[in-house]
């Protein structure tokens, strides 16, 4: 999404520039930007102090997460900047909720600071308002993340209903907390069932290995390690199914994509997914794990189970383009305006 900002932002005359201590150009790749990329691939003291003096001339500076906020903070207090500070969150800061250390009580006290400084918190869900209200006592307005125009322009027509083999297509950040151990669980019990039921996984993780060794013997399990945009929407036209396990997440862009592509979800009946997902209307959310996986047995089983929801999802989908990012993006930095 900061990539998108980034281009969207850039295409309006804007200049900008990105600063990151995390890139992967196989992902995004540097032609498919139009704007500066600044990459410190070391995460240092000095790093910190010089991107804060760099940006201290910026109107505004957007950030994304930590440790990025402290560094625009620092631009502030130490370079005397004049910029409007937006941070906008994506997803629970679950430090807050974990058991206190010494980093994470640091961290605490240095957001609690920090806070002070920001003029403008963007939340991406309506789940996510409501805890940043809760953890920092400040309000926040809501930027929903946007669908590429890759996403939305899919045809139907150019998708096969019915395919061979049966594919199951999960990507994203499976990271610690995301549940992935349940997809693999309902994996296990729906190759008996469905033959030849072959399950892609696309994910960046330190444990990938330890799955990958898992996949040799447990049935069709593909892991397509990193792909770019293209790739995503080549698996997706081949896909049957999206399961969602995590219960951690504040908004996941992927189900709108997997709708868009007339590809069934199936959820765990969370806050905020219930923000995008109305059950039995376009598509699934579940409560528990054994309803989890028999309503993914159910949608493998019978093709046409959920073929009067496809219309609703596409149209679920199609409120999250351009035009409207756009509108809300406006206002939000019209009522901070630099003067």
């Amino acid at each position: 999404m900061m990539i998108y900002l980034s281009n969207f932002l850039s295409n309006k005359k804007n200049d900008l520039i990105l600063y990151t201590f995390s890139y992967n150009k196989k992902v995004f790749p540097l032609e498919e930007t139009n704007f500066l990329i600044k990459y410190y691939n070391t995460f240092k003291v000095l790093s910190i102090f010089k991107i804060a003096y760099n940006i201290r001339n910026s109107d505004y500076i957007i950030i994304w997460n930590s440790p990025m906020h402290f560094v625009w903070v620092i631009s502030k207090i130490l370079f005397w900047s004049k910029a409007k500070l937006i941070w906008w969150n994506h997803h629970y800061p679950w430090y807050y909720s974990s058991n206190a250390n010494v980093y994470i009580k640091l961290k605490r006290l240095l957001e609690t600071k920090c806070i002070k400084k920001i003029d403008l918190l963007i939340s991406n869900s309506k789940y996510l308002q409501q805890s940043i209200k809760s953890i920092y006592k400040r309000d926040s307005e809501i930027l929903y993340p946007v669908l590429d125009d890759k996403f939305l322009d899919y045809n139907i027509k150019d998708k096969s209903i019915v395919f061979t083999p049966p594919t199951i297509f999960i990507y994203g950040r499976w990271v610690k907390g995301k549940n992935l151990k349940l997809i693999f669980q309902t994996y296990e019990v729906l190759k008996d069932k469905i033959p030849n039921l072959v399950l892609k996984i696309w994910w960046e993780w330190d444990l990938l290995t330890k799955y990958k060794n898992k996949s040799n013997i447990e049935g069709n399990i593909f892991f397509l390690w990193t792909l770019n945009k293209e790739q995503i929407i080549k698996n997706l036209k081949q896909s049957n199914l999206f399961l969602f396990s995590s219960k951690v997440d504040s908004f996941w862009l992927v189900i709108l994509e997997s709708m868009a592509f007339w590809i069934p979800v199936i959820s765990y009946n969370v806050s905020w997914a219930k923000e995008i997902i109305k059950n039995w209307i376009n598509w699934y959310l579940v409560n528990s794990e054994k309803e989890f996986i028999s309503r993914s047995y159910e949608v493998l089983s019978n093709s046409s189970l959920g073929a009067k929801l496809w219309i609703w999802a596409v149209k679920t989908a199609n409120k999250f383009w351009v035009h409207n990012f756009e509108k809300q993006l406006s206002n939000l930095f019209n009522s901070i305006s630099v003067k």
